[in-house]
């Protein structure tokens, strides 16, 4: 009998450890993100071409994480809702290579909106990206 009591205080216990984390995860408030500048814009071979005010070419070789190869991007727009993923930049023209990366970017890509001398915010962390607006 008594095992079985201590088997039910060590699950409810592991529940409540579960249900902190994922409160903390919808309360983020790190949200460390790079604002930058969009100067141009452009739909060329299936990619969505930004150019801002750096490039941000993935780390695929020198991160430890898989979370963490990627620059994750959002808008200032208040019709772009979705998480985009930087996929290759060219360092030289700061132009960055960005693909829908969630079911919301996915529906509203490729976008229509003029984006030219608007916000947007590049997260280095997938989490913080998901759980933060621009």
């Amino acid at each position: 009998m008594r095992l079985i009591q201590f088997l039910s205080l060590l699950s409810f216990l592991a529940c409540n450890k579960l249900i902190e984390e994922d409160n903390m995860l919808l309360n983020y408030e790190n949200c460390d993100f790079i604002e930058e500048n969009i100067h141009e814009i452009d739909l060329f071979e299936g990619f969505f071409t930004l150019k801002l005010d750096y490039a941000y070419v993935p780390d695929i070789d020198l991160r430890d994480s898989l979370m963490n190869d990627y620059h994750y991007i959002k808008f200032n727009n208040k019709n772009l809702n979705g998480t985009y993923v930087i996929k290759d930049a060219n360092v030289r023209y700061k132009v960055n290579k960005i693909e829908p990366y969630d079911s919301i970017s996915k529906k509203e890509y490729p976008f229509s909106y003029n984006l030219v001398n608007e916000k947007a915010c590049v997260f280095l962390d997938l989490l913080k990206s998901q759980a933060c607006d621009c």
